[in-house]
């Protein structure tokens, strides 16, 4: 990535992810924290499998959807934020100049997305509301990836990331069919959650407890 494009990631993210933890440091209580490192170790398991998608770029689950609904919009922030810097930090997946907009891409628009389709079904259609939170939230992050591998490969005369052209079509069309497979799962949980364990669900599908405010 371009200096100017990462740069850009962190400006972006940390402050909302600095918002996220104060929130949840607010709140959360010595009971959620074990619930919270085991929600982030399974996503953290189903993110390290990686799917070529073209053009020098892979794919893989997000995990964002479920962390929201399991622990609120900023408590899923959070998770991702956990999940993304032991990744970059232990094993080197996208290095230190990349975590900015790794941060942006699944652990702010990811869950800020997730967050916001849910409020918008709010009482409405459940399991459709968290397939299409879930959907678009991966693929959105898809898209926002592809547009700073363009951006970089404009800013940096083609020395850094890759042309439109290619990142695009290599991203969002693979895409299309990962965010599937995470609505699918992320469905599947949920309506398992909603018959054995509800209460676990903090951001309910019809009345969230917890969204953007």
């Amino acid at each position: 990535m371009a200096p100017e494009v990462w740069i850009l990631g962190f400006i972006l993210a940390l402050p909302v992810v600095a918002y996220a933890f104060y929130r949840v440091g607010r709140t959360v209580d010595e009971r959620t924290v074990p619930f919270m490192a085991l929600l982030a170790a399974g996503i953290f398991v189903a993110q390290m499998l990686n799917f070529p998608v073209g053009g020098g770029t892979t794919g893989h689950l997000v995990g964002a959807t479920l962390a929201v609904l399991l622990l609120g919009t900023w408590g899923g922030v959070v998770v991702m934020t956990v999940i993304l810097t032991i990744q970059c930090l232990v094993f080197g997946d996208g290095g230190i100049t990349a975590l900015g907009l790794n941060l942006l891409n699944m652990a702010v628009i990811a869950p800020l997305v997730t967050g916001g389709i849910l409020y918008v079904f709010r009482g409405k259609f459940a399991l459709p509301a968290t397939s299409a939170a879930a959907w678009t939230s991966v693929f959105l992050g898809a898209f926002a990836a592809a547009v700073e591998l363009g951006l970089s490969y404009s800013i940096s005369g083609g020395e850094y990331g890759m042309a439109m052209s290619l990142a695009v079509p290599a991203m969002l069309g693979w895409h299309l069919f990962i965010g599937i497979g995470e609505a699918i799962i992320t469905v599947g949980i949920v309506a398992f959650l909603t018959r054995v364990a509800p209460e676990t669900l903090k951001m309910r599908i019809g009345r969230p407890q917890e969204a953007l405010a």
